[in-house]
């Protein structure tokens, strides 16, 4: 079953002034199936930012369709369109976006809250996710108390505590050292395996990208390939580096930090 599907999705950005257009997105098709974890990589640019904005429902694309767990949230109205994005899709952001005014355990608990999950139900799936991730230990403590590792950790808690359809992960390491975003990778991993969380991450980091089961890469706006990892991860990590030097353009490339 497929959890994400696009049809021939494009998106093109007009000039206000008029007479100059961007395509940024160009008939991109893309499919995720459920329980998949699954990076997409491309040079600065290529599209990958637009990409995750038009499935976040953040922005709508000019042609084709988008499909998230059977809906398409472009024929919903604004507050059925705010309720899909709560219950159906979970974030992951570079930078965490914790609130500092709540704790880790309240921070994990907000979109249960929002929804007026019962107190019980409540408790028991946050200790469940926050054994998970080995961050039971730091619930009491405020954002600013914990390091970034932690944070992120906190912050996949809190983005899949409500069951999403989908994740989506932009890129989740990018604020870590190599340590910390390995504890991430493996955490995300762990979710995707143990709570068969469907994940979507977009990265620039190969060695982030080697966690993943398969990866898609775009270049100007298209899809370009895509490659699976197989039993090997470290041959995986190397067919992710091949396949950059190919496509070429600026990775911001974390090259240092080999698997």
């Amino acid at each position: 079953m497929n959890v994400l599907e696009t049809k021939h999705l494009s998106k093109t950005y007009f000039s206000q002034k008029g007479g100059f257009s961007h395509q940024a997105l160009d008939d991109f098709n893309i499919s995720v199936e459920k329980g998949e974890f699954v990076g997409v990589m491309g040079p600065s640019g290529s599209g990958k930012t637009t990409l995750l904005n038009l499935l976040a429902t953040i922005d709508e694309p000019t042609n084709g369709d988008l499909i998230i767990n059977g809906t398409n949230p472009g024929k919903l109205k604004d507050h059925k369109l705010a309720l899909f994005r709560r219950r159906e899709l979970g974030f992951i952001f570079q930078d965490f976006n914790l609130l500092e005014t709540l704790t880790i355990r309240e921070n994990i608990l907000l979109p249960l809250a929002l929804d007026k999950v019962r107190l019980k139900e409540m408790e028991q799936k946050l200790m469940d996710l926050a054994r998970t991730l080995q961050i039971d230990h730091i619930l009491n403590h405020r954002t600013y108390e914990v390091s970034g590792g932690q944070q992120q950790r906190a912050a996949c808690a809190r983005a899949m505590i409500h069951e999403p359809a989908l994740m989506l992960a932009d890129e989740p390491t990018g604020n870590l050292d190599s340590k910390s975003a390995k504890q991430v990778m493996d955490s995300l991993t762990k979710l995707n395996r143990e709570k068969q969380a469907t994940i979507l991450m977009v990265t620039h980091d190969p060695t982030a990208a080697s966690f993943c089961e398969r990866i898609v890469f775009i270049k100007d706006g298209r899809f370009f390939s895509e490659i699976r990892k197989g039993t090997n991860r470290q041959d995986f990590y190397q067919s992710i580096l091949d396949t950059l030097s190919v496509l070429g353009g600026d990775f911001h490339e974390h090259e240092n930090h080999r698997p």
